[in-house]
């Protein structure tokens, strides 16, 4: 069999054939992807705003906020999400030093301090906004909520009685409770 080229022609037993340079159909589906994968990473990009740890320093030691958990962190953006609330605008307290959970009147074992870092209370000024912030604090996955009159405490601390929601002073019933 006899084959020659011919400027991108092929002659086959004195037959010629004709072969398409498909080359730019191939970079031009390539292009394509690449474009759709960038429009896809900057909308994840974007939709996930950055949280400024620093709000959730303990007093006492700048940057301390960078331990909180990100799994919390995320549940805190679904809140806010939920509620259409600056949730990350309104944080009383995050992470905190012994000594500063010591100086609030914390527990012992609280899930604010460093180095677990779970939970956070959330300034509330009047109760439709707690009570709003408990409910989708529920329905986001929080399972441990604490309610005072101005605030609302979350955390996700796994080692701790789960479903659980209290009112301040400590061992009060909680004005709203979502768990029952």
């Amino acid at each position: 069999m006899n084959v020659t080229v011919i400027k991108g022609r092929k002659r086959r037993n004195n037959v010629i054939v004709v072969e398409k340079d498909r080359t730019h159909i191939w970079l031009g589906l390539g292009a394509a992807s690449i474009v759709i994968i960038g429009a896809i990473t900057l909308s994840r990009l974007k939709s996930k705003p950055k949280v400024d740890l620093t709000k959730f320093d303990s007093p006492d030691i700048q940057g301390s906020g960078r331990c909180m958990d990100k799994e919390f962190i995320r549940m805190l953006q679904k809140l806010a999400k939920v509620t259409k609330l600056p949730i990350f605008d309104m944080i009383n307290s995050g992470a905190r030093s012994s000594f500063w959970n010591s100086k609030v009147g914390g527990v012992s074992n609280s899930s604010h301090k460093i180095p677990k870092c779970q939970a956070a209370d959330i300034k509330a000024p009047t109760k439709a906004i707690r009570n709003k912030i408990v409910v989708a604090a529920k329905l986001v996955g929080f399972k441990r909520i604490g309610v005072g009159r101005t605030f609302v405490h979350l955390d996700n601390d796994s080692s701790k009685k789960q479903y659980v929601a209290w009112g301040y002073p400590s061992g009060t019933k909680p004005p709203i409770n979502p768990f029952v």
